[in-house]
């Protein structure tokens, strides 16, 4: 595979925490989605959250299926994600 293959794999996805603050986060289309969740929530919350206590919200919808791949979750470059507190999102 060469480079500019590769790159043209990357997905730089917007990840909102519930205070409208956001992180620009670039991942392989191959990546799953609990990859991003753990990605956005480190930088987002910061290294002493747990990410297993965060959804991740696509257009409105909880994402119950962590392990779906980025591209198989319709995501594509420049998609926003919110990452929620599960209290929160489910509450």
């Amino acid at each position: 595979m060469t480079e500019l293959t590769a790159q043209q794999h990357n997905l730089t996805i917007v990840a909102t925490d519930q205070d409208g603050d956001t992180e620009s986060i670039t991942e392989n289309a191959h990546a799953h989605l609990d990859q991003l969740l753990r990605e956005a929530v480190r930088k987002l919350i910061g290294h002493h959250a747990n990410p297993d206590d965060y959804d991740l919200l696509i257009a409105g919808e909880v994402q119950e299926d962590l392990g779906l791949t980025l591209a198989a979750a319709g995501l594509h470059d420049g998609s926003e994600v919110l990452v929620m507190p599960k209290d929160v999102s489910r509450g």
